[in-house]
């Protein structure tokens, strides 16, 4: 099986930058944002309101989420790698990719940029602003989150380049190639 790496974070962290510039790095790689997978249903949509995560939503990320593994074992199996891009909320996040994560070869990477840099950072690229009254709900969570086998990494004072780099450095790829 090729290479799957999940990249989490709170809105703003980076995962979308990141895990597409690391997807870059393999002769093959699919890139999964699994709030795209979110996004194809055409009517019917559920989104949280006022950080309320009904049983609608919660089942919509969970078919995201599936259908997100399912895609990267798949690819994986066929020798193509994959960057999986994934928010790290509701806070059963981690037990929605129970299966993935079972796989001691899947690589784990969460962002973690200090909460008053998520802030600034969905204020300059211009939102979604209502992620940033649920900021200190969000890191509360994740810092009482274990981390073991888990990339953590805080890219307050980093570039995206060096985030990159730094996610690389860290774990051994197997047939890496630019």
């Amino acid at each position: 099986m090729n290479n799957i790496i999940f990249i989490t974070g709170m809105a703003g962290a980076g995962k979308s930058t990141v895990g597409r510039l690391i997807a870059k790095h393999f002769q093959k790689c699919l890139f999964i944002q699994v709030d795209e997978l979110r996004e194809k249903m055409v009517k019917g949509y559920a989104v949280p309101k006022d950080g309320v995560f009904t049983e609608e939503v919660l089942q919509q990320f969970q078919m995201a989420r599936s259908t997100a593994i399912y895609m990267a074992l798949l690819y994986a199996n066929q020798g193509i790698d994959v960057v999986i891009d994934d928010v790290c909320v509701p806070s059963n996040f981690v037990e929605q990719y129970r299966e993935l994560f079972e796989i001691p070869e899947v690589r784990r990477v969460l962002l973690y940029p200090k909460a008053d840099i998520v802030i600034e950072r969905i204020k300059q690229r211009g939102g979604p602003f209502e992620h940033i009254p649920y900021v200190p709900m969000i890191y509360s969570f994740l810092d009482s989150m274990p981390k073991d086998n888990w990339i953590v990494l805080d890219s307050s004072d980093w570039t995206v380049e060096q985030t990159v780099n730094e996610i690389l450095s860290k774990m051994v790829l197997v047939n890496t190639q630019k």
